[in-house]
């Protein structure tokens, strides 16, 4: 079988693709421990900082802290590092709150800026802590996912500021899978705003991580079959270039 046949077998055996159904979130289920803590936290007024790993469920912390300041008809701002996950966060909380409750806010584009909950880069908050002070009034709490972008050099001091500027009746709630030093990260927000904050760490990983190769053909392999293909394909790359370098080699001499 030629390659390109193999390539039209497999084209051939994947299903088509259907419309993705909106399901709905069931509201009640059990939430862990170091959930529970983050909304206690939040729901005493406190700020609070979480480092937990990917898959264990932080968004789900910001989904019931914006639920209770919803009911409550307050506001709130949720910011990510990058237009496209504020965009995906539009789209979920527009289902799970209802699309007139949610605003979006990225230089780009400027969706329903006086909702209750707002969604925005870090950026626009932070230019907004400057500009639109008056705007903030109503807000009681500012989500700031990815919070290690803190860090980013390439992304300038827009973390730092909006936490420092931002007015002092909005709490915060930072989310993130990679802070190290979240402690005395926590410290800093603490000396800087004159205010507590709580800091909540979560080491165990609800979604096993695992690492798999995939070749070329598109075969999924574990370590020991990938150092294995490598060196394979290294020898057989190394014997096409001796033996291209062999047959291209040939020298006549001719004497005069």
């Amino acid at each position: 079988m030629t390659k390109k046949e193999k390539v039209k077998q497999i084209i051939k055996k994947r299903p088509l693709r259907t419309p993705a159904e909106i399901i709905s979130p069931v509201r009640e289920i059990k939430l862990d421990s170091f959930q529970e803590n983050a909304i206690n936290y939040l729901e005493n007024g406190d700020n609070v900082l979480v480092a937990a790993p990917t898959g264990t469920g932080k968004t789900l912390i910001a989904e019931r802290i914006i639920e209770k300041v919803l009911a409550v008809g307050k506001g709130i701002v949720y910011t990510s590092p990058i237009k496209a996950l504020s965009n995906q966060k539009y789209r979920d909380f527009s289902v799970l709150f209802g699309k007139d409750k949610v605003g979006l806010i990225t230089g780009d584009v400027s969706l329903n800026e006086r909702a209750l909950l707002l969604v925005m880069t870090t950026e626009i908050f932070r230019n907004w802590c400057f500009a639109n002070p008056e705007m903030m009034d109503n807000i009681s709490h500012v989500i700031f996912d990815e919070l290690h972008f803190l860090d980013d050099r390439e992304r300038g001091t827009a973390w730092e500021e909006s936490i420092i500027f931002a007015p002092v009746h909005i709490k915060i709630l930072g989310l993130s899978a990679t802070v190290p030093n979240i402690k005395e990260l926590a410290s800093w927000i603490s000396e800087v705003r004159q205010q507590p904050v709580e800091v909540i760490i979560e080491k165990s990983r609800a979604v096993p991580l695992e690492l798999n190769w995939i070749t070329p053909e598109g075969d999924v392999l574990n370590e020991s079959e990938a150092e294995d293909f490598i060196t394979q394909f290294s020898e057989k790359r190394k014997g096409r270039t001796e033996s291209s370098f062999t047959s291209g080699s040939g020298f006549s001499a001719k004497g005069k």
